[in-house]
């Protein structure tokens, strides 16, 4: 990934992301614009037409990731399907082509880093666990390029726990004890792969955090393993989680971990929200409070609140994952506080918003599939010149002159399914006050599961037949991913995320959500009060309201990704930029040869092309009549910053996570993983590595050759320097002939057809051999050979050296990865099914493409494993319409 010069961004974004087909994208978008009365109708058409141009200027994506599993063991392969559709729509008609997922630990330290290019069926990856990762939690993240422009708080986050049983030569557990003025007594216990205490080591402890004080310390091993010590809680600057890393550096005993350090003391906060924003004067409000802990995670409270005249007003408690509200009636010229205690009986005192005598406010309530709002304003504007504008994601759906109606209602049915926005404006864009609301249509299609066994037996075949139709009975088409898993190992948490609840809810609002799933399990009174309790607390959409009816908009700094490139500058000896300098880039990756020339401000871009990770390229620069060498520089692979928020602990069930950790780690064993053995320092001799040749088809019937060997004592020679020393070879500045012939010879370089011009950026440095053929020798070339051929080969993986000039360099930028498809074993052949070793795949079935045949229907066929298990069966998707799609069932196994 690229951080390009502006002027060459911003090519990109003409480029990549042409106007026309934005345009085809905000015309399919359906509008539920109206007014409800006949005042403000220009006003109205001027409001459509910003948050229109919003759209189009600004299309918004999402990313969402479904993986096989909600948790995994070092060795194992995280599987994902990514569904990537536009913020506003849903419709998964975005313009980026490649999205980057990655793997993320506590310390927001970058474990993997993928890059995924889009196919006919979408995108679909994985990312490796290698067998020596520690256990703990983790973040998988996921975004496209374009997406920076809105932030990172709006990429795609999962939660996930990994855990390790493979390098468990020894094993380590930590325990804490009750924090005593600010210090807490810690043990780690160590025991070996035979559960015995490790006993008398030496072990090494780092900390990472602020002060010195404790910094690096060494402690024994007792005789039950453990060492021990106070840990004194100290601040860290915002954004670190601490974490102590121990080792044991002993023959024999080999170990290093990292522990990070949950927040061990009892403090809170709880913040105020007045509904929509404003708390005024003289008339009951709603207040809305939520409480979170120093890890991030909600505390239940109550609490009472008092005047400034410490007169008790009311009391409130908390209902549900921290968050609660009351009823207040501020008073002119009072303030207000809150006594709040949590569970553990720590008491403090927080101040309420100030209220305010001047001011709009909307109270919003549900009843019977409507909305009903009232509105009260305390300013000296008249009700006929402010509006109510009601949105979803960026599109209007109702703008209303308030006139006298300051109380009414919304049918519900008019609103679709996620986050609403209420906002009262002004004829000249000003924003008074808004409020969130959340709709819960349930209305997602059809899917019906059908299998052709009621119960499966141990590695029998399985038939599927999924159907999936609209609401109204149509067969759908669109994009698929299933996950099948042992239901016993592997336990889905019905609270986290899903497609559903993320598209509709977690990607269109800032901060973490805990249990995000709850508030999609049903429709009811109490569900509802959850869902509106959050849409109070949780913060603001990322479709701003007042910056889009204000017209603001901030540059894009980061262009729509639909093809690779490659960019940097080239300077002249001066270090200033050399403008129309030539570049060629070479890599063997099907011997790609492209050519191109800076600009005015010396910088370049190289687009059409297209090449999978670990793909290496030469670049060289060359400008003819010029003083010196010139610099060229390939702008580096940038990434944004890595800021998640990871819980300290993990909500799996731990009994099956045991067992799922030890049935993967004899799986990893089984098919072929190798087991990790502590060894003392070893000394390896061996001779050197020959190099490899590539042998051509017409190897060993040139006339003339050089070969690395020769070419290595001519450094930095240009290759008319050296054609120029071969017998029956003329030349003459850039220009070859071969004795008796007029006409240039035909030159090849990795066995493409190529020019004097690509020639002449290349010297002795960047070659592995040159071939020169003449007269009888270049018949095997037919009639292109009739003058003579000179024969390149570039040396492959070249890496630059200390004689390499400044105008070549060797660059891998990050590619995309290269599908695998996961393996599912097929028992209909007998010597697969009598001779495969034990099957113990926790993942029994995989499939990020699954494909509806013309009914609706998807046909899925696997085999069973060996362990008599049921098997539940996830299948997420979006519709060709946007629609969202989720389906959960239970398959029978028995012996």
């Amino acid at each position: 990934m690229k951080k390009s010069d502006p002027e060459i961004a911003k090519k990109l974004i003409i480029k990549q992301a042409d106007r026309l087909t934005l345009l085809v994208l905000f015309a399919s978008i359906s509008f539920y614009s109206f007014s409800v009365n006949n005042q403000g109708q220009v006003f109205s058409r001027k409001i459509e037409t910003l948050f229109g141009k919003y759209l189009v200027n600004v299309p918004q994506e999402k990313v969402y990731l479904q993986t096989d599993k909600p948790y995994y063991s070092a060795g194992e392969a995280i599987w994902f399907k990514a569904y990537v559709v536009n913020a506003a729509s849903h419709l998964p008609n975005t313009l980026s082509r490649f999205i980057y997922v990655e793997l993320i630990d506590k310390s927001n330290a970058v474990i993997t880093r993928v890059k995924i290019k889009k196919d006919s069926l979408g995108f679909a990856g994985f990312i490796e666990l290698k067998p020596e990762l520690s256990s703990g939690n983790y973040a998988l993240r996921a975004y496209t390029y374009w997406m920076q422009n809105i932030g990172t708080d709006f990429f795609f986050k999962k939660n996930i726990y990994i855990g390790n049983a493979i390098d468990n030569f020894v094993s380590s557990r930590i325990i804490y004890g009750k924090t005593i003025n600010d210090q807490t007594p810690v043990s780690i216990i160590f025991s070996d792969a035979s559960k015995k205490a490790v006993i008398g080591k030496t072990v090494e402890l780092i900390q990472n955090w602020n002060t010195d004080r404790n910094k690096k310390t060494t402690l024994i091993t007792d005789k039950e393993g453990k060492i021990s010590w106070l840990l004194t809680d100290e601040t860290v600057k915002e954004g670190t989680s601490k974490f102590i890393e121990v080792s044991i550096n002993d023959p024999g005993y080999q170990y290093k971990n990292r522990f990070f350090i949950p927040v061990l003391n009892n403090d809170f906060d709880v913040q105020f929200f007045p509904e929509s924003g404003n708390l005024l004067t003289n008339f009951p409000q709603i207040i809305a409070f939520k409480a979170i802990g120093p890890d991030g995670l909600s505390v239940e409270v109550t609490g009472k609140i008092f005047s400034d005249q410490n007169t008790e007003v009311t009391q409130f408690s908390t209902s549900h994952k921290g968050m609660g509200k009351f009823t207040l009636q501020p008073n002119s010229g009072e303030k207000y506080y809150a006594l709040v205690k949590a569970k553990n009986g720590t008491e403090k005192r927080f101040e309420l918003p100030a209220s305010q005598t001047q001011g709009v406010s909307l109270h919003l309530s549900h009843n019977k599939s409507r909305f009903y709002y009232e509105i009260r304003n305390n300013t000296a504007i008249q009700n006929s010149a402010l509006f109510l504008l009601i949105h979803s994601r960026g599109r209007v759906l109702v703008f209303q002159a308030l006139d006298q109606h300051v109380r009414g209602y919304i049918s519900e049915s008019l609103l679709p399914e996620g986050i609403i926005s209420f906002a009262i404006i002004d004829s000249v864009g000003n924003t008074y006050c808004e409020r969130l609301s959340f709709v819960n249509q349930q209305n997602t299609p059809i899917i019906n599961m059908e299998t052709d066994k009621p119960v499966y037996g141990k590695r029998k075949p399985v038939n599927l037949s999924l159907n999936i139709q609209s609401a109204l009975g149509e067969s759908l088409t669109g994009n698929f991913s299933i996950s099948i898993t042992d239901n016993s190992t592997v336990k889905q948490d019905s609270l986290s995320d899903n497609i559903l609840s993320y598209l509709l809810l977690c990607s269109d609002i800032r901060g973490y959500i805990e249990d995000p799933a709850a508030y999609f399990k049903n429709n009811t009174d109490s569900t509802r009060e959850k869902q509106d309790i959050l849409m109070l607390t949780q913060g603001w959409s990322r479709f701003n309201t007042a910056d889009i009816i204000k017209g603001k908009q901030e540059p894009l700094p980061y262009y729509m990704e639909a093809g690779q490139t490659i960019t940097g500058k080239v300077l002249n000896i001066f270090n200033k930029p050399s403008k129309n300098c030539g570049i060629i880039l070479f890599s063997p990756y099907r011997s790609t040869i492209k050519l191109t020339q800076t600009d005015s401000t010396g910088c370049f871009l190289i687009d059409g092309i297209d090449f999978p990770d670990s793909t290496s390229f030469i670049l060289k620069a060359k400008k003819k009549n010029t003083i010196g060498d010139v610099e060229i520089i390939s702008d580096p692979d940038v990434f944004p910053k890595t800021d998640v928020y990871i819980p300290v602990q993990h909500p799996v069930d731990t009994l099956a996570f045991n067992d799922y950790s030890l049935q993967s780690k004899e799986k990893y064993y089984t098919e072929g993983g190798l087991r990790m053995v502590n060894l003392g320092e070893v000394t390896v001799d061996a001779d050197a590595i020959k190099k490899n040749k590539e042998n051509h088809y017409y190897s060993g019937l040139e006339g003339t050759r050089y070969t690395a060997e020769q070419l290595e004592n001519y450094p930095g020679y240009s290759i008319f320097n050296i054609l120029s020393m071969m017998p029956g070879v003329r030349v003459s500045g850039e220009s070859v002939y071969f004795r008796n012939s007029d006409k240039p010879p035909l030159f090849l370089i990795d066995d493409i057809e190529s020019t004097n011009d690509e020639i002449a950026y290349l010297n002795a440095n960047d070659v592995e051999e040159i071939s020169v053929f003449n007269g009888a020798n270049a018949t095997i070339f037919g009639s292109r050979g009739s003058n003579g051929v000179v024969a390149i080969a570039l040396k492959k993986g070249y890496i630059r050296n200390d004689e390499t000039p400044p105008s070549l360099i060797n660059i891998s930028p990050l590619g995309y990865q290269k599908s695998r498809e996961f393996y599912v074993p097929k028992y209909n052949i007998d010597d697969v099914r009598l001779n495969t070793p034990f099957d113990l795949r926790t993942t029994i079935y995989w499939n990020p493409k699954l494909e509806l045949d013309s009914i609706g229907t998807a046909h899925v066929r696997f085999f069973s494993a060996d362990k008599p298990n049921n098997y539940t069966v996830v299948l997420e998707g979006i519709t060709n319409k946007g629609e969202i799609c989720r389906y959960v069932g239970i398959l029978r196994r028995e012996d």
